[in-house]
Formats: C-alpha cells, structure tokens, sequence
C-alpha cells in the first residue's frame, strides 16, 4: 500500500500542551522500548474515534465537529491522580481529570452525533503518559511512573478541540499529528 493509500486512525482530542514537561520527565524514566511515553509535544485527551479513513480525510471530519465544538464553551481542566488501564496485553497509564470532566463528557457526546464512533471502551477521560506495548518492560516502570504522576497537576484552559490522527502502520505516542483546528465556541 502506498503512502497515499495509508489509512489514518482519526480523532477529535483536547490538547493539553501544559503536559510537557510530564511527559519529558517520564520520557527520563524509560529506558525499555517496549514502554512508549507519549511524545511531550502531543500530550492530549481523546474524545472521539472515527473509522479508519484515509490521510486527507481530516478536513471533512472537522467539518462535522465544528457544529459540536462551537455548542460548547470553553473550560478549565485540571488533570491529576495516577491511573492505568491494567491489561496484560498492553496496559496504559494515565493521569485522571480532576476538574472540567463533564466538559469533556458533554463534548464527547455531541461529537459522537456527528459521525461514527469507534471507541471500544467505556468512556474515561484522561491524559494518557505511556503505553506498555510490552507488559513485562512496563511493569519494571510503572512504580517510577506512578510515583512522577501521582504529585503532578497539569492545568489548562480548554479553548479548541483538535482533529488529530496517525497512520495505521504507527504508534500514538510517537506519530499522532495535530491536523485541523476547531474553536470552541465564544472562542
């Protein structure tokens, strides 16, 4: 398949730019390849799945969200509290939403009117830190991860959403790409 042709997992994500600094500590933190740390430029809650779709497929899902976003006001959000999605296959860990996660809910839902939703799980919002694609190097980590996470707060002011995706054949830690803007309404 050429690069052309590539699917994309699509999505509609908050950016939380203010995890940064998080997410470069807990970069400090591993050594293994099997643990992926989101990359700190793209540290994001993800609201929305959308079908895989090709690459320039962006635009036209933004379009449909924008009627969702500008339903919604700007907020605060808080992010704190270690957590996980405990998994033998690949577990995740996360910091919690602390403040503004009915904000996220509600916008979720209004964004899931507007196209397809492929998330498997119950929604839970969060600010994903790193993938343990190999649960054995992430189980030598989580300790030191829960420990970063569990003194950090990240806050931010929510003003945007972001149709956000990766190709098929990538990671999200390490290729998701921020592609179109949507402001918030009153934004």
């Amino acid at each position: 398949m050429s690069a052309a042709h590539t699917r994309w997992y699509w999505g509609v994500v908050v950016r939380v730019d203010g995890a940064r600094a998080l997410l470069e500590d807990a970069t400090g933190l591993v050594a293994d390849e099997g643990v992926r740390v989101q990359d700190p430029r793209t540290g994001h809650i993800t609201l929305f799945y959308a079908p895989l779709r090709g690459r320039r497929e962006a635009p036209e899902l933004a379009e449909r969200a924008r009627a969702a976003a500008q339903a919604s006001a700007p907020f605060d959000l808080v992010c704190a509290g270690f957590g996980e999605f405990a998994s033998p296959e690949r577990p995740v860990a996360w910091l919690g939403i602390a403040a503004g996660s009915h904000h996220l809910t509600d916008l979720r839902s209004s964004l899931c009117a507007c196209d397809e939703d492929r998330h498997r799980h119950a929604f839970v919002p969060h600010l994903t830190l790193a993938y343990g694609d190999d649960p054995a190097a992430y189980a030598a980590v989580r300790e030191p991860l829960a420990h970063l996470a569990g003194g950090a707060r990240v806050a931010a002011r929510i003003e945007d959403v972001w149709v956000a995706g990766f190709p098929q054949s990538g990671h999200p830690a390490r290729d998701l790409r921020y592609v179109e803007r949507i402001p918030l309404g009153g934004s």
